[in-house]
Formats: C-alpha cells, sequence, structure tokens
C-alpha cells in the first residue's frame, strides 16, 4: 500500500459560543461595553502588533469580573476538547488563562504578523464582528511554501479565517499570524491570550498514547488523492 505522512501538522481550533448556546447577544454586549469603558479610561493604549489606529489595552482584562463567565467557558474547551485532542493526559497537565488583553480595530486598522511567545498555546475571541473586518491569517513559515512550486490546494502559504461574533480560535502560541486591515466603517472587538500550563505530576507522564497512524493517509483512497 502506498500512503502519505503529514508530519508537522499546525492545528487551528475554531468554536462559535454564540452558536453553541454558551453564552448571548446579551452576554456579547455587556464585553462590548466593558470593552469600551476600558478604552475611556485609557484612550491611547499600548502599542504591540496593532497598527494605525487599533487601540490594544494592557493585560489585566483576566481580572475584571466580566469577563469571568467566558474565561471559564474558554478554559473548559481547552481542558475538554484542545488538550485531550492534542494526546495530553488531563489527569497529569491542565491549562488556565493567563493574560488576556482587549482589541478595537476602527476602519484601517491592522495587526502585523506575529507570535505570543513565552506559552504554549494563545487564542482570540470575537466579542462583536461580521466577517468582513479583515481576516485572521495563519502563515504558513515551511520550507514547501518558499521553493518554485505549482500553486495547489494542499499547500497554501496562508490560512483565512472570518471571524464573526461568537468566534473562538485556539492555536499554538508559536504560530505566526496577523489579521487584515479593516476596510469598513465599523470597529471590530476582540480579546487575545496566552495560557499557563500546570502539571499534577512529572510533565513527561503527559504524554499518553495514541494512534502512530493519526496522519497517515491511504493513497489509493481516491479521497485522498484529490
Amino acid at each position: 500500500m502506498s500512503t502519505v505522512r503529514l508530519l508537522f501538522p499546525t492545528y487551528l481550533f475554531e468554536f462559535n459560543l454564540l452558536e453553541e448556546g454558551l453564552i448571548t447577544q446579551e452576554y456579547l454586549d455587556s464585553l462590548k461595553m466593558d470593552m469600551d469603558a476600558m478604552r475611556k479610561k485609557d484612550p491611547v493604549g499600548r502599542r504591540v502588533s496593532n497598527q494605525y489606529t487599533g487601540w490594544q489595552s494592557v493585560d489585566g482584562v483576566e481580572n475584571r469580573p466580566a469577563w469571568a463567565k467566558l474565561n471559564r467557558i474558554i478554559k473548559n474547551k481547552y481542558n475538554d476538547v484542545v488538550v485531550p485532542w492534542m494526546g495530553v493526559d488531563t489527569s497529569v497537565a491542565t491549562v488556565s488563562l493567563g493574560n488576556i488583553w482587549a482589541n478595537i480595530n476602527d476602519k484601517g486598522a491592522w495587526n502585523m504578523p506575529h507570535r505570543h511567545n513565552g506559552c504554549w498555546l494563545s487564542g482570540a475571541f470575537y466579542v462583536q464582528a461580521d466577517g468582513d473586518e479583515g481576516d485572521f491569517i495563519a502563515i504558513n513559515k515551511g520550507e514547501d511554501v518558499v521553493n518554485d512550486y505549482p500553486n495547489h490546494a494542499k499547500t497554501r502559504d496562508a490560512h483565512y479565517v472570518a471571524p464573526v461574533s461568537g468566534s473562538l480560535l485556539l492555536f499554538p502560541s508559536g504560530l505566526l499570524h496577523m489579521v487584515q486591515p479593516n476596510e469598513t466603517n465599523k470597529d471590530r472587538y476582540s480579546i487575545a491570550f496566552n495560557t499557563l500550563t500546570h502539571y499534577q505530576g512529572n510533565a513527561y507522564e503527559a504524554d499518553r498514547e495514541i494512534d502512530p497512524d493519526w496522519m497517515r493517509f491511504d493513497l489509493d483512497d481516491p479521497k485522498v488523492r484529490g
């Protein structure tokens, strides 16, 4: 049998908490109001990846009461879905949310390519977005995209996501990503965050056994050949 194996896949988990019924539009509205209050108190904000007129708060959103419910939901998504999927034994290792900051991108604002160094996992949640205020772009830094090759569906230099209200994106902190300029007259409200890892034992014991061929595919299968 002829096979192909994906050696080092990059993962991006996508959820919509509004569609899942885990939050309501009223709750999102309350988060937006809290972000407006943050910006009113600190209208300049800080400059990190945000460009042009994009506003970014300092860390500390994780300590604001309005966000406690969302923090619990995101933590559960990590520990109930993401961490087990990665082959980690959650009786040995779990994660919680660390630093969280707020972002408001008005017309022309964007975020330059960056990573969230210094932790295991990161993510973004969209409080107010219609999907047309600039895509979230995951950038492929692999060797396969820097050579001369025909453009084809199974090798891309970037993956585009058009987030809407309630969208939750979770990804490795080392994933290079950016946000396109907002070309609309609408402000997009989002937060970004990193995780803290907690070990209940030896970190090496957290690696549980999974099928070693989970990313191996049969080339004789028409669905694989494409």
